[in-house]
């Protein structure tokens, strides 16, 4: 639990995504409880240290757009999951994510503008609450930025879609002592990787940062399609 939670957290902490897709196969086999909530809580201390002491490089306009769009991302969610089963709305958004990352990778460049910031907003939350999978659509938006300034940027946005979903946990009676209890046990590693990270991000932050947090993206989107199909 250690090993695979400091894991985690070292790619978070050096992209800004990846500790759900990283530390999340082997803690749901140890205990299935740590899905969703202790994973996403856990994701988030991160996602913390990021909007903290990366505030001055964020984007604070494209935050703010990309919040225009999280009620109706979060809206058009949860109609989406009383109208379609959740199998196939979660190859949906892995298809298009893993498409939009190949793209990317392939040279493809996104001309971001505010309309596209607003977008990425709602995306990130729809893709939240259908597929637990928040961080590629800012990834595949803020893919022009610079690494400190995508990783405050983007984590700012998805402390805020995090914390509306575990409110919605712990109202649905989903998240409570047991699963604080859990989310305790992963500090240690996470603490432990964040400690790596910040000796790893000065190898990430240069011509590698944009392939790796693009591949990142494109992994993600691919392990939500195998779960559903396998």
């Amino acid at each position: 639990m250690l090993v695979v939670s400091a894991a985690g957290a070292v790619v978070q902490g050096c992209l800004g995504i990846g500790f759900g897709l990283v530390a999340g196969p082997a803690l749901v086999a140890i205990d299935s409880d740590f899905a969703p909530g202790p994973i996403l809580l856990a994701g988030q201390l991160i996602g913390l240290r990021h909007a903290l002491m990366e505030r001055v490089h964020t984007d604070r306009k494209a935050f703010r757009r990309s919040l225009i769009g999280l009620p109706v991302g979060l809206v058009g969610g949860i109609v989406t999951l009383t109208l379609v089963d959740d199998r196939t709305l979660r190859v949906v958004v892995g298809a298009l994510t893993a498409v939009a990352a190949i793209a990317l990778l392939a040279g493809w460049r996104v001309r971001r503008t505010a309309r596209t910031d607003v977008v990425a907003g709602g995306a990130s939350a729809f893709a939240s609450v259908t597929a637990g999978l928040p961080g590629p659509p800012l990834v595949l938006n803020f893919s022009d930025m610079a690494p400190a300034e995508m990783r405050g940027t983007s984590s700012s946005f998805i402390l805020f879609v995090a914390l509306t979903g575990i409110t919605g946990l712990a109202l649905a009676g989903e998240f409570g002592m047991d699963e604080l209890l859990l989310t305790a046990r992963l500090v240690p590693g996470v603490g432990l990787g964040m400690f790596g990270a910040r000796y790893a991000r000065p190898y990430l932050d240069r011509s590698w940062f944009r392939p790796a947090v693009l591949t990142m993206a494109l992994l993600g989107a691919l392990a939500l399609v195998a779960r559903q199909l396998l």
